[in-house]
């Protein structure tokens, strides 16, 4: 078992910021030449919801992976993905609901996101699986 005291690496961290910058610089101009200033104020929120809880849910994981044997990691990181997306889910009907924005914008950016922040977690739960070792 890994100790305690396993350093996080801060790219590990990072990796979730900068898959989100990078969404919302290439969508930017697409975005706002088929739905205007209100559908990127739209696709901003929507990545910020997913990228909240992708962080949420990365960080509960890698520090429940510290101290757990090797096939209680993969429960984690199976677990981690199932309150992510219901997270997700929960999280978007709320904010949808409650805010006064082009809703459809925000829905197909909230889908756009959660798939790339899926791939963006599971590789750095990977990659924080590894650096554990056995």
């Amino acid at each position: 078992m890994a100790n305690r005291t396993a350093r996080i690496p801060g790219n590990l961290l990072l990796w979730p910021l900068v898959g989100s910058a990078l969404m919302a610089g290439i969508g930017y101009f697409p975005t706002l030449s088929i739905t205007g200033q209100s559908g990127v104020e739209a696709m901003i929120i929507a990545q910020v919801v997913v990228l909240v809880v992708v962080y949420v849910t990365l960080i509960s994981a890698i520090y429940r992976m510290i101290d757990a044997d090797k096939s209680r990691r993969f429960q984690i990181v199976l677990q981690a993905g199932a309150i992510r997306f219901i997270l997700t889910l929960v999280i978007s009907i709320v904010v949808a609901w409650k805010c006064n924005f082009r809703m459809e914008v925000f829905l197909i950016w909230v889908v756009i996101a959660y798939i790339l922040m899926i791939n963006i977690e599971t590789l750095s739960l990977i990659y924080w699986n590894k650096k554990l070792g056995n």
